[in-house]
């Protein structure tokens, strides 16, 4: 059974040159998405769309596609997907334990005292996010979970919540020195060089990208700005007001995993703050001990590990002090773990829809190179590689992707038309670090991507209210980021000069666009 059409229309193609039907999934996902706030169908569409328009309209070879080339993918693919499916689980399942005892009580009652107020919950969210740089992953998860019950109480929106954590997420693990991005991306940089003949220590090429990431490090200005001076403009500024004037932490017909949100009737929320703080400290001690033993290269295999032994220390000092029985931790366990499930099939979905966008499929990026690739003076390669990333990133919801084929095209144009030019040279670190900046910008703004589905999890937020509110917020810090940051590096301005500028720019904009939100008749401060 066939689309009649189809087979005709695509005649003269082949798998990874499509051409513009290689859009049409993506953007198919992202209309149906904001259109019937159904993230889950959306992506199911975009993925099954993608399959057909590659089967050309065979509907039985679509159908195998779909689960065996892009639900599940290769034996690697299905491995590192695992991991990360497990990760997030065991993660839930010493959240829901450590909830259902009272610890993440405790733990609210040490950080919130009389007097700290709404701004504190911010900057502390913040700082939590900066602290927990060695991946983006285990920084959304373990920051969303572990603030939301205190942003609550301070009456921070969800939006706010899950756009603090996402905004410092991604950022922070691509600029860290040591972070599980680092090895990805410094192994895509030094093949680049390798085939270009040139002998470079591929890892300081990496670091003197640092202040070329002008997205990256002005939207770490823009979020702490944001949490210290309590101001937002926008979408935001609208559910901030609802939240600290009604006390709606969320929108109507949206809200967290009970499991996660609230304690059953008959449990003391009395718990201690230890029960909370030994399984955090041996998942943070895992991660962080794990990375520096194994590398990077196991970062997955890492995460796992600390998780499962995280949860394990979970249940074994629930027990230990006696604040769960045997049954009451196993209900806490299974229940924090099935919290999880439904942002994990989203998940699976974003994956599959990255699969059928990919190079072997639809080819969606290559065409997306393909139509920007005229030849160019090399002055604009810095912006013209930070607005391809976006919209790479934007389309296929992957950062790693769009760094993967975009470091060795951008790269590879860069030095041509820059005539070989020295490993650090300003237009040639300009370019490379527009990429990695440019590939985070996109992935905040697509609904389709997994760091933004999990980052919407650990807030407890609906997903396309938390890309409603992000994106506005990166779309301001990318315009910043463009006219004060790559355009004036590839016409020669100094970073020196571009990175203070933007800075001054992007507090300003704050400034001026920006309002803190009003109580009616309530003091702005948390309410013993």
């Amino acid at each position: 059974m066939r689309l009649e059409t189809l087979p005709l229309l695509l005649a003269d193609a082949t798998p990874g040159s499509l051409g513009a039907w290689s859009l049409l999934p993506p953007l198919l996902a992202i209309l149906l998405a904001i259109l019937f706030r159904r993230v889950g169908w959306a992506l199911f569409t975009g993925v099954m769309s993608g399959s057909l328009i590659v089967a050309r309209g065979d509907f039985v070879e679509a159908g195998m596609a779909l689960f065996r080339d892009y639900l599940v993918g290769d034996s690697e693919t299905v491995y590192e997907h695992l991991l990360i499916l497990l990760f997030t689980t065991l993660l839930g399942t010493m959240i829901g334990v450590i909830t259902r005892n009272g610890a993440m009580q405790a733990v609210i009652g040490r950080l919130i005292r009389p007097g700290r107020d709404r701004r504190h919950g911010q900057k502390l969210t913040c700082g939590l996010g900066l602290a927990v740089f060695f991946d983006d992953y285990a920084n959304t998860l373990v920051v969303g979970t572990s603030m939301r019950p205190i942003t609550d109480r301070l009456r921070i929106s969800r939006e706010k919540l899950a756009f603090l954590v996402d905004a410092t997420a991604a950022p922070v693990a691509g600029l860290a020195l040591i972070s599980t991005w680092v090895g990805y991306e410094v192994s895509l940089i030094g093949d680049v060089y390798r085939e270009l003949g040139q002998d470079i220590d591929a890892y300081w090429l990496f670091v003197k990208t640092i202040p070329y990431r002008f997205y990256s490090i002005l939207l770490l200005v823009f979020v702490w700005s944001v949490a210290s001076s309590g101001r937002d403009f926008g979408p935001m500024a609208r559910a901030e007001q609802r939240a600290i004037s009604d006390g709606e932490v969320s929108r109507d017909g949206t809200a967290a995993p009970p499991a996660l949100d609230e304690l059953p009737d008959g449990i003391d929320r009395r718990g201690l703050v230890r029960n909370a703080m030994v399984p955090m400290l041996v998942l943070l001690g895992g991660l962080v001990g794990g990375l520096a033993w194994l590398g990077s290269d196991q970062a997955l295999e890492v995460m796992l590990g600390a998780s499962v032994l995280a949860s394990l220390a979970s249940a074994v000092m629930s027990r230990g002090t006696g604040a769960l029985s045997g049954r009451e931790t196993l209900v806490g366990w299974f229940r924090g773990g099935a919290s999880m499930f439904a942002a994990l099939w989203i998940l699976v979905l974003a994956w599959g829809l990255g699969a059928v966008c990919g190079q072997g499929a639809l080819g969606t990026a290559d065409y997306l190179v393909e139509v920007s690739g005229r030849r160019l003076p090399a002055e604009l390669m810095p912006a013209l590689s930070f607005v391809l990333a976006a919209a790479i990133a934007l389309s296929t919801g992957s950062s790693f992707s769009t760094m993967a084929l975009l470091i060795p095209i951008s790269l590879r144009v860069a030095w041509e038309l820059l005539g070989a030019p020295v490993p650090d040279d300003p237009v040639l670190l300009g370019t490379l670090g527009a990429v990695l900046a440019g590939a985070i910008f996109g992935d905040h703004c697509s609904p389709i991507s997994d760091t933004t589905v999990l980052s919407s999890a650990a807030a407890g937020c609906d997903h396309l209210d938390h890309v409603g509110t992000q994106a506005p917020y990166a779309f301001v810090v990318a315009v910043v980021s463009l006219v004060v940051g790559y355009l004036p590096i590839g016409w020669g301005v100094p970073v020196w000069v571009c990175l203070p500028v933007g800075v001054v720019a992007t507090v300003m904009v704050l400034k001026v666009l920006g309002r803190v939100p009003v109580e009616k008749g309530v003091v702005s401060q948390l309410e013993e």
